[in-house]
């Protein structure tokens, strides 16, 4: 179980040393270059798990309005979850649970829902998110929607107190396009 102490911080409390140790640490768990995607993703909530005096795990929440029904006619503001990621030699050690169990305290207590994409569905189940079984679409700049299919099953969402209480999740839901990857 994680020892790692949490700690939260806004984007731009972020010293510049801290945020080049977070682009390590995606870079190191998601096997790719990093530094783009603090661009596209956007200032939120940063949300860290250190041990042994080093960042061993990350999630952040931004805001973002997502769209549901057919029509788009219900917006809704969502804690949407972005860069969930641990160091490879830190896996296995409850860190990204630790982190993503705080994400869903501040989710809990500032949004209507929280929205994350993932293809780890089963690991964000045990935190209690659900999968939106509905087609999934993004939402263009003049407003008109695209179906995003290659996004099916892999949204998920997490309820709140601000939730819909009739929140169905077989219905089309949508998110405003971004460059990169929309969802």
């Amino acid at each position: 179980m994680s020892t790692a102490r949490l700690r939260l911080a806004q984007t731009e409390e972020l010293s510049a040393d801290r945020l080049d140790e977070l682009t390590r640490l995606c870079e190191a768990a998601f096997e790719e270059p990093f530094a783009v995607v603090w661009e596209r993703v956007g200032p939120g909530l940063h949300v860290m798990a250190e041990a042994e005096g080093r960042i061993v795990a990350h999630a952040m929440v931004i805001d973002r309005r997502i769209y549901l029904g057919h029509e788009m006619d219900v917006a809704l503001d969502a804690g949407y979850v972005e860069n969930v990621a641990t160091l490879p030699e830190a896996q296995g050690a409850g860190h990204a649970a630790s982190v993503m169990r705080e994400i869903g305290r501040v989710i809990g207590e500032e949004y209507d829902f929280g929205a994350l994409a993932t293809g780890s569905n089963g690991f964000y189940e045990k935190l209690g998110w659900e999968t939106w079984t509905g087609p999934t679409g993004l939402r263009m700049v003049d407003g008109e929607r695209m179906r995003s299919a290659d996004d099916d099953g892999h949204v998920m969402i997490l309820r709140t107190p601000r939730s819909p209480a009739d929140l169905d999740l077989d219905a089309p839901i949508a998110v405003d396009w971004r460059s990169g990857d929309p969802w």
